[in-house]
């Protein structure tokens, strides 16, 4: 199960950052690095429908540009039958004054038109591209009605800040005109003129939809025109039908996807934090007082033993950094050898400027302590402080040159090697240490004081999971059915709101991976609450009284849990001071050193060695050795499309 949690989480990130960039590669970005920076603050278009059907189209469109550029391109498409008749009329205006030294550039295919207008140009120039366009069968024509289902406005490359839209002609009086902009745009403003309509939007987002739904009652001049392409049915009645199921959708969708989906994923996300919640204070460690102490060691335990009973940390998974807690890789260490040294299994002395350590065979000394001081001496019964844990020995640097002046797999390959030999040395190594250190505790008798979760701490922890990743799951396929079936922003907030419950997620994940490594059993918390107040006393020890002191016995274990603890040099410190000397000559002569934690720190050498092997064993050769389309169909079944950019 741990497994399982495990990769669902790593799964689960992998899910998140693919959900916070797909989005991006679905919006069309210029990757080119002289990419012209402009804006578009407004469109104005004009759509007047001639008595025949056919008609014609005027847009202006302002550019606001903040970069030097070539010129302009608009397109428009045919999809929906329209014809687009003769060359369009092309003009341009820049800060004001007409340009008339333009060149225009006709691409003609079966999905519509594109212009490239060149019309270069520098920063902070305004552009207003103007373009009359001719279009033939622009109406659906039926025996009742003639219908109006267009969108000029459908692939620009950037935003308008307003859109302003005009349509006449035909009987202005009669008839009805629909402007949408998508399920989840703003919807525009209609009204009716004269002579006709005018539509206004506000901040119509880049790839936005105009999608124009009109009608007007057939007239005399539009049925002769137009026998060939005459519907005999009439469409009054569809029409509106057609408006009514727009308007239901929108309005589901928007309840879906503004009301409904948020709830459900709220809910999912407080129902996740509950069954956290219920886990972390069904599994919460009691409080102490602070001020408690407790002056001799509850039990005489070696060093890696209490790692592994009080602390539930094991050697080799400490080492190799696979599970963390409150002791420090090299203060277990640390703390064994002096716990070796105090047991006369090492003797310590000086010799010049060299810290000597010394093996001494006598029986007592415990299957894990056997191999930790193979692991130390590597086969030798006398080294120096710089050639503790020689074995495990990698110059990283030099490696790491050798690999980047290697010329084939196989010399890298050999690199790597080597790191992976030290680290599985370690490994095997470590790993005999800490089978041992178990052995050692079923030899006492020792209780275990931590314990699995219980059937409901797994559910819940599991229940909660499964919340949390339904939540972002429904974030993810959200966000990528907005983007890829609407190419709706609204998609960003969903990705917004996955963001932190995906923090929420690991955060949980990390606290009660924590928590399973630590789970105290309630008959136990007497033994960590002794080890506990013991560990406060020696905290405390810098500032104890001379009264307190002499209450203190067996300075030579104090040593070595302090050492364990991470308070070696301030005992050692309060030693000196009072003038405290040790039953044991070696380790006596060893706080008594110039300088005794020089040789402890170079106990640092295996952790470094460790984390060489890893580097090593992982070398890796470094690796560096707009277009402003026609648009698919409107909500509505309309064709068309428009669009354009600058280049």
């Amino acid at each position: 199960m741990k497994k399982i949690l495990k990769g669902l989480v790593k799964y689960l990130a992998l899910t998140v950052l693919l959900a916070c960039f797909l989005p991006l590669s679905l919006q069309r970005v210029q990757a080119d690095e002289d990419e012209v920076e402009y804006s578009l603050p407004s469109y104005v278009g004009h759509l007047s429908i001639h008595d025949d059907g056919n008609a014609t189209f005027t847009q202006e469109v302002t550019y606001d540009f903040d970069s030097d550029y070539k010129g302009q391109y608009v397109t428009l498409g045919k999809i929906g039958g329209y014809s687009i008749m003769d060359d369009p009329k092309v003009s341009a205006t820049v800060n004001g004054k007409e340009k008339t030294d333009i060149t225009v550039e006709k691409t003609d295919s079966y999905d519509g038109v594109k212009l490239k207008v060149y019309n270069s140009g520098s920063d902070g120039d305004r552009v207003v591209l103007k373009v009359t366009w001719q279009i033939q069968q622009l109406l659906n024509l039926y025996s009742d009605i003639a219908v109006l289902n267009w969108f000029p406005i459908s692939d620009w490359d950037k935003g308008f800040g307003q859109v302003d839209f005009t349509v006449d002609g035909l009987d202005a009086s009669q008839g009805e005109l629909y402007a949408h902009t998508g399920y989840f745009g703003k919807d525009p403003q209609v009204k009716r003129t004269a002579t006709g309509y005018q539509v206004h939007v506000d901040n119509l987002p880049s790839s936005g939809k105009l999608e124009l739904h009109a009608y007007w009652p057939m007239t005399s001049a539009l049925r002769e025109n137009n026998q060939a392409y005459l519907l005999h049915k009439t469409n009054e009645a569809e029409f509106f039908k057609k408006e009514r199921d727009i308007k239901k959708s929108k309005e589901n969708y928007r309840r879906i996807f503004y009301v409904i989906l948020p709830l459900v994923i709220l809910s999912f996300v407080l129902i996740g934090i509950f069954c956290y919640l219920i886990v972390l204070y069904s599994t919460r460690t009691p409080s102490f007082p602070r001020a408690a102490r407790l002056y001799e060691a509850p039990q005489d335990l070696a060093p890696l033993v209490l790692a592994k009973n009080v602390y539930n940390q094991s050697f080799d998974k400490t080492g190799l950094k696979e599970e963390t807690g409150p002791l420090k890789f090299k203060y277990m260490v640390q703390a064994t050898i002096l716990d070796l040294i105090d047991r006369g299994y090492l003797t310590f002395r000086r010799e010049g400027d060299s810290n000597i350590l010394t093996r001494i065979e006598k029986e007592g000394l415990s299957s894990f302590e056997g191999a930790f001081l193979d692991m130390l001496f590597d086969g030798r019964m006398e080294i120096r402080d710089s050639e503790m844990f020689s074995r495990y020995y990698l110059d990283k640097d030099a490696l790491e040159k050798q690999f980047k002046s290697a010329r084939t797999s196989y010399e890298r390959e050999t690199i790597r090697s080597q790191g992976k030999r030290v680290k599985y040395q370690f490994s095997n190594d470590g790993y005999q240490v800490a089978k041992g250190v178990e052995k050692e505790e079923f030899a006492l008798g020792l209780p275990k004081i931590y314990r699995d979760f219980s059937a409901k701490e797994k559910t819940f922890n599991i229940l909660g999971v499964a919340a949390l990743a339904l939540s972002m799951m429904l974030c993810i396929l959200s966000t990528l059915f907005l983007f890829a079936a609407f190419g709706s922003g609204l998609g960003f907030y969903y990705i917004l709101g996955l963001l932190p419950i995906a923090g929420l997620t690991v955060l949980f994940w990390f606290l009660v991976k924590r928590r399973r490594q630590r789970c105290l059993d309630a008959t136990q918390i007497s033994t960590y609450y002794q080890w506990h107040s013991f560990k406060n006393m020696i905290q405390s020890i810098p500032s104890f009284k001379e009264s307190e002191l002499e209450s203190v016995i067996l300075w030579n274990r104090i040593l070595v849990y302090a050492t364990l603890y991470g308070q070696a040099k301030k005992v050692s410190d309060v030693l000196k001071r009072y003038n405290i000397h040790l039953s044991n000559p070696s380790l006596d002569e060893f706080t008594y050193s110039a300088t005794p934690f020089i040789m402890l720190n170079n106990v640092n050498y295996l952790e470094s060695y460790v984390s060489a092997s890893d580097t090593v064993s992982s070398f890796s050769i470094n690796s560096n050795s707009g277009s402003g389309g026609f648009g698919g169909g409107g909500f509505s079944g309309g064709g068309g499309g428009g669009g354009g950019g600058a280049f």
